[in-house]
Order: C-alpha cells, then sequence, then structure tokens
C-alpha cells in the first residue's frame, strides 16, 4: 500500500517555482524581466482555481510561483482564495500579484491572511488563504475559468478519480485515489514545480467538480533519496509521479470559509457537505 507518511520523507517535489531577489545566486540571464514580472505567469482572464500566481514575500528575500486553489469568503463576506501555505513565509502577510489578461504591471490581489506550513510527514498541514483586495479583479470559481465547481466532497474514497490542475501544466491531470487520511489524498497523477496550491477536484455525473483539495507536493515512489555529499534528488528536474493534496472541508470548517460555488448541487453529484457552499452571484 501506497504510504504517504513514509513517501514523503524520500522522495517530496514541492511544487512551487521559487524566485530570488537581487545578490541571490540565480543564474544570469541575458533577458531579464522587467521589475513588475519578477517571473513569467500564464495570462488568466479573473482570479480563480488554476490561475497562476505570484507571492512576494514581505520581509523582501524573493518569492514563489504557485497556484490559485478555490474561492472562498469570509464569515464576514471578505473574498478569498485557498492555495497552499507553502507558497508564503510563516508569519508574513505577504502581496499577491496575477497576469491578468496579459496587462503589465501584473495585478495585486491582495495578502495573505492565513496560513499553515508544518512539513511534509504525515498529517502535517500546508494551507494558506490569500485575502482579496473587494470584488475590484475578476473572478471566477470555475477550474481553469471553464469548469463550474458545485460544491465541496466530503467522502473521498480510494480508487476514485481525482483530477488537478496546475498553472504549470496548465491542463488537468487526473489519476486514482492512492491513499485517504484524516487530512491528505495521494493520487496518480503527475505534478510539477508551480502546481502548489491548485485546485484538486472529482468529476459528478453532471458534469461539474466537487471540490476535494489542494495540491501541495509530488511524489516518486521509485526514485531514493540520495547517500552521496552533492547529489540531490531529481527535484522540478522530472514531473512527480504521485500528488498530494490538503483536504479543504476540515480547513473551510476551521477558518469559518464558505466555499463560492458556480451552480447549487445536483442530487446526483457526490455527497456535498451542507453550510460549505455559497453559490457565485450572491
Amino acid at each position: 500500500m501506497l504510504r504517504i507518511a513514509a513517501l514523503s520523507t524520500i522522495a517530496a517535489v514541492v511544487a512551487a517555482v521559487f524566485v530570488l531577489r537581487q545578490g541571490g545566486q540565480p543564474a544570469p540571464d541575458a533577458t531579464p524581466s522587467p521589475p513588475e514580472t519578477p517571473m513569467a505567469l500564464p495570462a488568466a482572464s479573473a482570479i480563480g482555481p488554476g490561475a497562476g500566481i505570484y507571492v512576494d514575500y514581505a520581509d523582501g528575500s524573493g518569492g514563489m510561483g504557485c497556484t490559485a486553489g478555490f474561492l472562498v469568503r469570509t464569515s464576514t463576506g471578505q473574498p478569498g482564495v485557498l492555495t497552499a501555505g507553502h507558497c508564503n513565509r510563516p508569519g508574513e502577510s505577504s502581496k499577491v500579484t496575477m497576469n491578468l489578461a496579459g496587462i503589465l504591471p501584473y495585478a495585486t490581489l491582495g495578502t495573505f491572511g492565513a496560513m499553515i506550513y508544518e512539513g511534509v510527514r504525515t498529517e502535517q498541514h500546508d494551507i494558506g488563504l490569500i485575502l482579496l483586495d473587494g470584488d475590484n479583479i475578476p473572478q471566477t470559481s470555475a477550474i481553469g475559468a471553464s469548469l463550474p465547481v458545485s460544491g465541496v466532497a466530503t467522502d473521498v474514497q480510494i480508487g476514485q478519480k481525482l483530477c488537478k490542475f496546475g498553472m504549470t501544466t496548465d491542463d488537468a491531470e487526473c489519476g486514482q485515489a492512492l491513499e485517504v487520511t484524516d487530512s491528505k489524498v495521494a493520487f496518480s497523477a503527475p505534478s510539477r514545480c508551480g502546481d502548489s496550491g491548485g485546485p484538486v477536484y472529482l468529476i459528478g455525473p453532471d458534469g461539474s467538480a466537487s471540490a476535494v483539495g489542494i495540491d501541495i507536493r509530488g511524489l516518486n515512489p521509485d526514485v531514493k533519496p540520495s547517500t552521496q555529499p552533492g547529489q540531490a534528488d531529481t527535484g522540478c528536474a522530472a514531473p512527480a509521479k504521485v500528488s498530494v493534496a490538503e483536504l479543504v472541508k476540515p480547513w473551510l470548517d476551521q477558518w469559518n470559509l464558505t466555499a463560492v460555488v458556480s451552480a447549487a448541487p445536483s442530487p446526483s453529484s457526490p455527497r456535498m457537505s451542507p453550510g460549505t457552499t455559497q453559490q457565485e452571484g450572491h
């Protein structure tokens, strides 16, 4: 049986892209990006699950490229979006931007309002909440701006087909659920650096998606950790074969959040959690 805890200590791939500020050690770039574009992000027409984001660390040390997860509303109605906790630095209210319709400079979305990143072992948690600056940036609850999210799945089973959408793969990657714990699910879909924070979901009989989790890392079960000094694991050199997601339902409850959905759940959709969804536009 696949074990999330064991594999994560052997070959965890932190699926994000880190950018150093000047004074770090990146390789020289003959055509550096202008200051307002610290890294190239795919253009998106709205913020929503699957959109590329850039987290500009509040301490000025650099930043990280990740993927936006599911849209939410706080108990006071403020809009937000979930992502991976490791995309931010602990305790920092880092600014988050996106490539809105290819227009420069990148649009500022908001800042991190909550996050937790405990590591990659067993049930250690990895999730973050970006609080959006009101509704000035277009929003969509649809995955990749096209697949509607109809609710939140509460009972994921081994063998079910799960899908993920990340800014690097820029497409749906799907595979069977291999292991489910109280806070995680591992499934056989490839993951690349930059996909962290992206939506993980089930497809219902009506063709809509049910929110399951936030992509947090990739695993390669057949890659052994290096025992030789100076030899590193594959890291971002190749896609991981297995993806791991942090389940969102416990965090909707703990942070008193409401998932924003595109339509009311249909009777034939996977079992939904009452009180954790809000229809888009309401």
